[in-house]
């Protein structure tokens, strides 16, 4: 059996050159960059974050790449793990169509180039090269039981990606890289990924992985066969959709112009919801603990969300983790503390039975108005339910890309005991692809700058600003300087 997908992509990989990229596409992944690090040093302060930080620096390892935000130099492998759980530890992270590739593109890129002596160009084009692969692969699995984040194995593929770029292999070298990356792909548990702390370390294992994968094969491991697709392969296990279909625009089409920044903590179908509330709150001046009712119509993939997680959920012992996911608890914590904020996710705030209480005054319900424009994607045509794969067909046309929007809409109505209401409604969520890029530079720029303050000074602060924002022009050892500034000046 020879090579057919992979050695396309290990073709492509090698022969990518920034200055070929469409400006717009080079902006983009500078925005990734700073929600990517901001995550970091929000998940640094998360229960699940600290676990991961002490466990890693128990671990043996060298001195050639940093953990973020703690300065702390270890391994490359253990750096990667760390700062890509932290990444994940707040579902604070970037996504794009149809994945959540942030984890390996970024933290991968980074801590390769650190470990690798490799400049900012470089950089940008290995975590491109990761986008790319990662949204596509993630998209072959769309409506299905794996989506979103628990398509941890788009980080395989990611890692790859990156380390084979970062470490100069040839396209022979890269094809066999993605094939090793597959050897064992993994598939999170829906108990795991919505009842554990253990969700912010699925990235972190398959992207170490991945780039395991690249040394493995820079150190001559061989391959004789397509571990992605045929009866044999990934697609048999994952893909709903057609491999081959997904793969044919690489290079024409940039899935990196769809990445969607969150404005907060929690996935991505809550976006608009809290992005309402706090208009509300803001606009009124609401007052959370004379509210008697909020009443939430949102899109199905919001609804599908909930009930995904509704098991695991412990009231004030419920797991930061699992609240991520929580209509009711997010607009309740949001429309109390005026914010919804890492903070919000604290054991000791989460335990607040005010809180508790408001939420059980929260109802969702499906909207029919955001349903209809979810399914008018001219990038995925859904069925009439809007809720499975059946009929879905996702056209990877340029056009349809660039029309296509992050349409995670939803109305909320707030009702005051006084019997005073307000109401809101949101399509595009802020941040999210559909919205214009100054909107998302935005946002992650206030992201970057709100999550860093507790560790940063201001000077240092816009000092990694201004050097994102040129990454392409960054030496190696500018780039190393960026990533110190990026860290604790206690470390």
């Amino acid at each position: 059996m020879g090579f057919g997908i992979t050695e396309r992509i290990g073709i492509w990989v090698t022969n990518l050159r920034l200055e070929s990229v469409p400006r717009r596409v080079v902006e983009e992944l500078k925005n990734q960059v700073l929600s990517v690090i901001a995550a970091m040093h929000a998940g640094h302060f998360s229960e699940p974050g600290r676990v991961v930080s002490r466990t890693v620096k128990q671990w043996a390892g060298g001195k050639e790449a940093t953990m973020v935000p703690s300065g702390e130099r270890t391994s490359l492998h253990y750096a990667l793990f760390a700062n890509a759980s932290l990444s994940m530890a707040l579902d604070y992270d970037d996504y794009l169509f149809a994945a959540h590739t942030g984890h390996s593109a970024v933290v991968g890129a980074l801590g390769v180039a650190e470990a690798a002596n490799r400049g900012g160009a470089e950089v940008l084009a290995a975590q491109l090269a990761a986008n790319e692969i990662g949204g596509r692969l993630g998209a072959v699995a769309l409506g299905g039981p794996l989506n979103g984040q628990m398509c941890s194995f788009v980080h395989l593929a990611g890692g790859a990606a990156v380390g084979a770029r970062l470490l100069e292999l040839d396209a022979a070298k890269t094809t066999a890289a993605l094939n090793i990356a597959m050897a064992q792909p993994p598939h999170p548990l829906r108990a795991a990924f919505f009842g554990s702390e253990a969700k912010a370390i699925l990235a972190a294992q398959t992207l170490t992985t991945g780039i395991q994968a690249a040394q493995l094969a820079a150190q001559g491991m061989r391959v004789v066969a397509d571990a992605w697709e045929g009866d044999d392969g990934l697609a048999k296990l994952v893909a709903l959709h057609s491999l081959d279909a997904a793969f044919e625009t690489l290079g024409d089409v940039w899935v990196t112009e769809t990445l969607s920044y969150k404005p907060y903590p929690g996935c991505a179908y809550l976006t608009a919801i809290i992005d309402c509330v706090l208009a509300l709150q803001r606009q009124h001046h609401i007052d959370g603990r004379k509210v008697r009712a909020v009443h939430i119509a949102a899109n199905p993939l919001t609804l599908g969300m909930e009930a995904w997680s509704a098991p695991y959920l412990r009231g004030p012992e419920s797991l930061p983790v699992t609240l991520n996911f929580s209509v009711a608890y997010s607009v309740a914590a949001a429309l109390l503390d005026k914010e919804l904020s890492p903070r919000q996710f604290l054991p000791e705030r989460i335990k607040d039975p005010t809180t508790w209480n408001l939420a059980q005054r929260v109802t969702l319900t499906l909207d029919d108005t955001m349903t209809q424009k979810m399914q008018e994607s001219p990038l995925v045509r859904l069925d009439s339910g809007g809720r499975s794969s059946a009929g879905m067909r996702i056209d990877w046309g340029p056009r349809q890309l660039t029309n296509h929007k992050m349409s995670f809409g939803a109305r909320v109505r707030i009702e005051l005991e006084s019997g005073r209401t307000y109401e809101a409604e949101q399509e595009v969520p802020f941040g999210a692809f559909g919205r214009t890029f100054d909107d998302r530079r935005k946002q992650v720029e206030d992201k970057f700058r709100r999550e860093t303050r507790y560790t940063l000074r201001k000077e240092r602060m816009e000092r990694a600003i201004d050097m994102i924002f040129h990454l392409e022009d960054l030496n190696s050892v500018q780039v190393r300087e960026l990533i110190r500034l990026c860290c604790s000046e206690r470390s």
